[in-house]
């Protein structure tokens, strides 16, 4: 199993799906079926037995043609997808990018909170300046550098754990249910769009910046390492006389 709170996306009521078209309905009932193919992989405990019989009784009877069946149908449906963080090891939908969705949310460097670091400062009232400011500002950026290298990496995780089955969820909840993983994956690995397009460049053009920034930060910081050494060194070497 894995935290509920991993996803925090709501889901549209089935009252609601019955104003929209019959393509809606169908688009829910056939993510019902991927979600019950999902669950049939694994070796199914009481529980997980009893939902998958529960659904597939659902989904049959919502293919008869009985408006109340369909509605019922999608009203489970929503209600499982709801809470599919909560089911079994081996079932959840992109259950492969879990670890992923939370380190690379944490280490964005979009992220409007800092890894290390806040303003505290701002609230408490209190102003740093002199050599005293240029540091906090020098670990500040350095903060947001660091992080502009940890999430390219986990980009190209993502990039890496997308496979066949990934596309087919992907495809399988696209103009049907709310879902914090698709939003995520298509924007790390999908551009579709002129604008998204440009967008990528914006934010390739802002990590080179942060990169470059790194790259003084870290050359200072180095020459700093040396100087301190060689001073130790040179009083090791006088205390050995």
């Amino acid at each position: 199993m894995t935290n509920s709170d991993t996803y925090q996306d709501t889901v549209k009521p089935s009252s609601y799906l019955a104003m929209e078209n019959l393509e809606t309905q169908e688009r829910v009932i056939s993510l019902g079926k991927k979600l019950l193919a999902s669950l049939k992989k694994d070796e199914a405990d009481e529980i997980t037995s009893w939902m998958i019989n529960y659904l597939a009784e659902k989904i049959d009877l919502a293919e008869s043609g009985s408006e109340e069946a369909k509605n019922s149908c999608i009203d489970v449906i929503l209600k499982l997808w709801e809470r599919r963080a909560t089911l079994p090891n081996g079932t959840r939908p992109f259950e492969n990018f879990e670890p992923i969705f939370k380190a690379l949310y944490s280490l964005s460097p979009e992220a409007v909170n800092p890894r290390y670091f806040s303003n505290f400062s701002d609230e408490q009232g209190n102003e740093t300046e002199g050599e005293l400011a240029s540091l906090i500002e020098l670990g500040k950026n350095l903060d947001v550098a660091a992080r502009t290298l940890i999430s390219f990496i986990f980009e190209k995780a993502v990039e890496t754990a997308t496979d066949k089955d990934t596309v087919a969820w992907l495809q399988s909840i696209s103009k049907t249910v709310s879902s914090s993983e698709y939003e995520f994956i298509i924007r790390h690995t999908e551009v579709s769009s002129p604008s998204a397009a440009e967008q990528r460049v914006n934010k390739l053009k802002s990590r080179i910046t942060q990169l470059k920034t790194f790259e003084h930060i870290s050359k200072s910081i180095r020459q700093g390492f040396k100087e301190e050494l060689k001073v130790l060194k040179k009083k090791g070497d006088s205390q050995s006389l």
